[in-house]
C-alpha cells in the first residue's frame, strides 16, 4: 500500500449508473478496509501542485506536515461509507472487476452481493508455518484467489530472503498470482512513531530476480511499479517476460508530472502490454475517480495502451476466459 473464481455473470446493484457505451476496467489493486474514527484523514491528490516539506527535526511528527496542496480530499468516516463509496466509485468506471485483498472476514463482507464485483485476494502476512497452512486453507477455500499486497518492505525484508522461500514456492505450486509491495509508503515515514522497519532501499525490483529464477513459474506483478526505481524496473521487465508492474496509487496520489514521466519511460521502452491499472483505494474512494482518466488522459498513450492497461493486461494476467472477457464487454442492464 502506497498512499501519501471468476463467474462469467453481470453486475448490478444500486450504484451502476454507468455509461453503456463505457469501456471496462480491472482494478487489481483494492484494499477492503475497517474504518471508523471521529474525524477524516486527508490527502494529496496528484492532478494538483504538491509540495513535501522540509520537517523539523525537533517537531513532533504528524503525516500532513510532510506534504501539503491546496485542495486534499478526505476519507469517510465509517465503514460501511468506505464500502458504499468504493463500490460506486468502480461501478461509476465501469470496473467489472477489482481485486480485493483485507481479513477475510472484511473481503467478505464487502462480496456481498458483488460477488462477480471483486476478487477475494489476501496477504499471508509472513512465512511462518502456520501462516502458510492458513493460506492454503484459504487458497483451498477459494476465498482468496490472487496473493496481495505483500508487504514484506514493510517488514524490512527483503522479498528473496530465504526464510520466504516457503512462500514464493506455495504460490508457484498452485498458481497463484502474486502483487507485491515495492515502492514509496508514507510522505515523511521515517519520523512515525514506534517500530518501523520499511527502508525505500528495499524498493530494489532487482531483489525479485532470485525469486523468479527459482520459481519461474509465477505470476508477479509489482504493486507501484519500484516507483521510482524505474529503471532497475524496465530491467526485470525486459529480462523476465512473467513479470508484471501496477500504477496503483502513483496514478492519482503521485505528482501527475512525476508519475506521466515514469509511465511514458515504461510504455517507450516497451511495456504497454505489461503495465495494469489499479486504484490501491485503501481509505479514499474519490482516488479511483482520479485514477482513471489519469490513464485516459495521458498524451503519449494511444487508443489500444489505454485498453491494454486499463483492461486487456489483467484479463490476460488473470486468465479470464474468452466467455468471461466478452461478457465484460457487453452493456449492463439497468
Amino acid at each position: 500500500m502506497a498512499i501519501l473464481g471468476l463467474a462469467c455473470v453481470s453486475i448490478h446493484g444500486p450504484a451502476a449508473a454507468r455509461s453503456p457505451r463505457a469501456r471496462p476496467i480491472i482494478d487489481i489493486h483494492v484494499h477492503a478496509s475497517s474504518r471508523d474514527r471521529d474525524r477524516p484523514v486527508a490527502v494529496c491528490p496528484g492532478d494538483q501542485e504538491i509540495t513535501f516539506n522540509a520537517v523539523d527535526p525537533r517537531d513532533a511528527y504528524y503525516p500532513a506536515k510532510a506534504s501539503s496542496c491546496a485542495n486534499p480530499i478526505y476519507s469517510p468516516l465509517t465503514s460501511d461509507e468506505l464500502r458504499r463509496g468504493t463500490i460506486a466509485a468502480l461501478l461509476r468506471n465501469n470496473a467489472r472487476h477489482a481485486v480485493l485483498t483485507g481479513r477475510p472476514e472484511v473481503v467478505a463482507l464487502w462480496r456481498k452481493g458483488y460477488e462477480a464485483l471483486f476478487i477475494p485476494a489476501g496477504d499471508p502476512g509472513s512465512s511462518t508455518p502456520a501462516q502458510l497452512d492458513r493460506l492454503r486453507s484459504l487458497i483451498a477455500s477459494r476465498a482468496v484467489d490472487v496473493i496481495f499486497e505483500v508487504g514484506f518492505q514493510y517488514q524490512g525484508k527483503r522479498a528473496d530472503n530465504p526464510a520466504l522461500e516457503p512462500f514464493w514456492a506455495l504460490a508457484e505450486q498452485r498458481d497463484i498470482p502474486v502483487g507485491i509491495h515495492l515502492g514509496e509508503s508514507v510522505p515523511g515515514g521515517a519520523r512515525e512513531p514506534g517500530p518501523n522497519a520499511f527502508r525505500p532501499s528495499l524498493t530494489t525490483p532487482f531483489q525479485l530476480e532470485d525469486v523468479l529464477r527459482k520459481h519461474p513459474r509465477l505470476r508477479v506483478y509489482v504493486c507501484h511499479y519500484g516507483s521510482p526505481l524505474v529503471d532497475e524496473m524496465i530491467a526485470m521487465l525486459y529480462f523476465y517476460p512473467n513479470l508484471y508492474v501496477d500504477i496503483s496509487a502513483n496514478d492519482w496520489n503521485s505528482p501527475r508530472a512525476q508519475f506521466y514521466d515514469h509511465l511514458k519511460r515504461m510504455v517507450d521502452a516497451g511495456f504497454s502490454k505489461r503495465i495494469l491499472f489499479g486504484s490501491d483505494q485503501t481509505a479514499f474512494p474519490q482516488g479511483i475517480d482520479l485514477a482513471v482518466p489519469s490513464v485516459a488522459a495521458a498524451p503519449f498513450l494511444n487508443a489500444a495502451q489505454k485498453r491494454d492497461i486499463s483492461y486487456n493486461n489483467a484479463a490476460r494476467f488473470l486468465r479470464l476466459s474468452p466467455a468471461q472477457i466478452a461478457a465484460d464487454h457487453r452493456p449492463l442492464r439497468p
